[in-house]
């Protein structure tokens, strides 16, 4: 038979996430984050912040609440009111980077004359998020989460939804000789394939830093050679570099061999 003061332990264990959010413990960290000048609501942007420099630094594997926490100068417990682990705080550090990637692949797009030249300008976008903290790109493609964190989830759909609806825009005018979906895994394949391999250091081309715009411009008519329907592309009245030209800088595209 257990004893009253085993039966009182039992409770207290099986509920100490309950005890650490009572009033006493709350006191503590909202006087902490108050001396570290925090308002309540900014601690987690602090700790997005933290964590996406302390990502870019050392890795998935570096990253800790405990070890933000000393970075933000606050308790070690702070971080948990916004984070329930470091599981969480990866998703959310995901989560920002799919938000800025659908922002940068619809940032130019208003302004495009066609569904080609918008789809174009995504790519572009695209590149230009995977050259930025290559870090944060690798997390959001090459880690899963030991559980469905729907901020995540949500946050990666809408972005991949905004480029299936960039894809739908070149079948609405007539642009695919392909269907919307083999078109989009296509389009998808060779630009997330060429983002890896530039920021692993393995594409090569003419300029020692080339810009997203440039590796884009290098992929474009390959690409478009595959899904589209060349004889119903848009007159341009950009040019392209490379395109046309056996001595371009189109000609100069490869890839080195692990």
């Amino acid at each position: 038979m257990y004893s009253l003061y085993t039966l009182m332990y039992a409770t207290f264990t099986s509920n100490v996430n309950s005890v650490y959010s009572g009033p006493m413990i709350r006191l503590q960290w909202d006087m902490d984050l108050a001396r570290k000048g925090y308002h309540h609501g900014e601690l987690r942007s602090s700790l997005l912040e933290a964590g996406a420099a302390l990502l870019e630094q050392e890795g998935p594997t570096g990253l800790s609440l405990r070890k933000l926490a000393r970075r933000l100068g606050v308790t070690p417990g702070a971080p948990y009111r916004h984070f329930e682990d470091k599981d969480a705080l990866l998703a959310a550090l995901a989560a920002e980077g799919y938000r800025t990637l659908r922002a940068e692949m619809l940032r130019d797009t208003e302004s495009a004359p066609n569904a080609e030249e918008r789809l174009k300008r995504a790519g572009t976008g695209y590149l230009r998020v995977a050259t930025g903290p290559p870090e944060l790109f690798r997390l959001m493609f090459g880690w899963m989460p030991s559980r469905d964190i729907p901020e995540l989830c949500e946050a990666g759909d809408a972005a991949f939804e905004a480029f299936e609806a960039l894809v739908q825009g070149c079948e609405d005018e007539g642009l695919l000789r392909r269907s919307v979906s083999e078109s989009g895994l296509l389009a998808w394949s060779a630009v997330h394939g060429a983002a890896f391999l530039l920021i692993d250091g393995r594409l090569k081309v003419d300029e020692p830093s080339p810009s997203a715009e440039c590796i884009l411009n290098h992929l474009h008519d390959s690409l478009w050679g595959g899904i589209g329907r060349l004889q119903n592309r848009h007159d341009s009245q950009e040019t392209i570099p490379g395109e046309g030209d056996p001595d371009g800088p189109g000609a100069s595209l490869s890839g080195t061999q692990p």
